[in-house]
């Protein structure tokens, strides 16, 4: 009997593990199919099976192990099914590893709108591609729903969160605009910077009573974010207040680089004043500030051009670079005579611009200087002249004796790229054979196909070092043409 019992027993646990297996593996075997079927490109398809694995439980544990495109792909149908469950699970996607599934939940979000405010919020402190999607998303809805402002400005006292939601409000209007000026006098350091900063980005002019009242000297007041922010929003009210601040060694650099962004005429000597500064951070903004004020600087660097202090000449040729301006021609002409080297490179520099077929003879000249900064800086300017001065480098190349400088010419002709090939190309029927090889060289330097012919026939002609430096410049081009 005892033995019959334990039969049964042993026969029922038989069953119930083998229904409890065939169960597990048809569940198994479901959820297998269903995961599959989440990589299909048609969306309605998707829909059902990431709405089954949902209420299996089953989606949120098996996401991670899938590929990249099914996870993508489920997070766009699960904005379709649109229940809290799902939106909570794409608050999940929108923190994964990889930005594609962070990209597709960020918009199956915003689909649908003011209800995922929450859900977004809750992910700004995350960090990384989470918070720019986080802040993406509520940017977004902010356009068509203004009402998420006023959630979002209460992030503003979360230290975590605090920079994205700047942000995020700087986007949304009127609202968040007036939340951030408000920002700009509050007690915390961390959110009058984080509301300037996004202040500054956005260029809203309403914002500059607020950043100039941070440059007064009080306790904890940022007057770094304040210049930096004002110098965005470019407003010329900022420059007397901003000006003082070029002689603050823990601020001048932000103050020279935001008075070239507002371009006020008044900061031209303060600025040129500083020159003689030699931390180089610093007289890099000082010099591109005074670039950016262009003309009203002129008289004041065409006059330090003659200043006893090099480190005065230095600072005005090299802020003279783009200037692009005739009347300033004689005077960098002039530098290119300086004892150092340095403003007589900077001077060729400033004086290389497209049409400026005026400093081609004082260029000339400098190609035979003793620096070969001096040198490669002439051969550069000389190229940037570009197609209008061929003729007349090619009239120096026809009179010169000199190999170096027909060798420098035959660079900057080079440096002209494609648009001199036709011109080039005539000069190899000019009889002058010093023309004539070097605008081959040139030539080959570009590499342009268009050349190859007039060469070859070039080729059949020419004799001795001529047809030598011809045949180079075929097999360069070839070489160049077949690479």
């Amino acid at each position: 009997m005892e033995t019959r019992r334990r039969v049964m027993t042993y026969t029922v646990i038989a069953v119930v593990g083998l229904g409890l297996i065939g169960w597990l593996t048809a569940r198994y075997m479901v959820k297998r199919s269903l995961l599959l079927q989440l990589g299909t490109s048609d969306l309605k398809a998707r829909v059902e099976p990431t709405r089954r694995l949902l209420e299996m439980k089953k989606l949120e544990v098996s996401l991670p192990a899938q590929p990249i495109i099914r996870r993508s792909k489920a997070a766009e149908a699960l904005g379709e099914i649109g229940t809290e469950e799902a939106m909570r699970l794409l608050g999940v996607i929108l923190r994964d590893q990889e930005e594609a599934p962070r990209r597709w939940a960020r918009r199956a979000l915003v689909k649908q709108g003011i209800r995922a405010v929450p859900t977004l919020m809750a992910a700004l402190p995350a960090g990384g591609g989470t918070t720019e999607e986080a802040v993406k998303g509520l940017v977004e809805i902010a356009q068509t729903s203004p009402q998420v402002a006023p959630d979002v400005r209460l992030l503003l006292a979360d230290r975590s969160a605090l920079a994205p939601a700047a942000e995020i409000l700087s986007k949304t209007g009127e609202v968040g605009i007036r939340a951030l000026i408000q920002g700009c006098y509050n007690a915390d350091g961390d959110l009058r910077k984080a509301a300037m900063k996004n202040l500054g980005l956005q260029r809203v002019k309403a914002a500059v009573d607020a950043c100039l009242d941070n440059l007064r000297p009080i306790p904890g007041s940022e007057k770094g974010a304040a210049i930096t922010a004002l110098g965005l929003i470019g407003d010329r009210r900022a420059a007397p207040a901003i000006i003082p601040f070029l002689t603050d060694q823990g601020n001048r650099t932000a103050a020279a680089t935001a008075l070239g962004l507002i371009g006020d005429p008044r900061a031209v000597e303060p600025l040129v004043a500083t020159l003689s500064a030699t931390e180089r951070e610093y007289r890099a903004a000082a010099i591109l500030a005074l670039r950016r004020i262009g003309p009203p600087a002129f008289p004041a660097l065409v006059r330090e051009l003659k200043s006893p202090d090099v480190l005065f000449r230095r600072g005005a040729a090299s802020a003279l670079i783009g200037s692009r301006s005739a009347q300033v021609n004689g005077p960098l002409a002039a530098a290119l005579r300086d004892p150092d080297a340095d403003v007589r490179a900077s001077a060729a520099s400033a004086l290389g611009w497209e049409g400026n077929t005026a400093a081609i003879d004082p260029l000339v000249a400098a190609l035979s200087d003793p620096s070969w900064r001096v040198v490669d800086a002439s051969v550069e300017a000389l190229g940037e002249i570009g197609v209008s001065g061929i003729d007349r480098l090619a009239a120096v190349l026809g009179s010169t004796g000199s190999v170096t400088v027909s060798y420098q010419i035959s660079r900057a002709l080079g440096h002209m790229g494609s648009a001199a090939v036709p011109k080039l190309i005539s000069l190899l029927s000019s009889g002058n054979p010093n023309v004539q090889k070097w605008s081959a060289v040139a030539l080959g330097a570009i590499g342009d196909p268009r050349a190859v012919e007039p060469l070859k026939e070039l080729a059949k002609v020419a004799q001795g070092d001529l047809k030598w430096v011809v045949d180079e410049q075929l097999r360069l081009i070839v070489g160049i043409r077949s690479s």
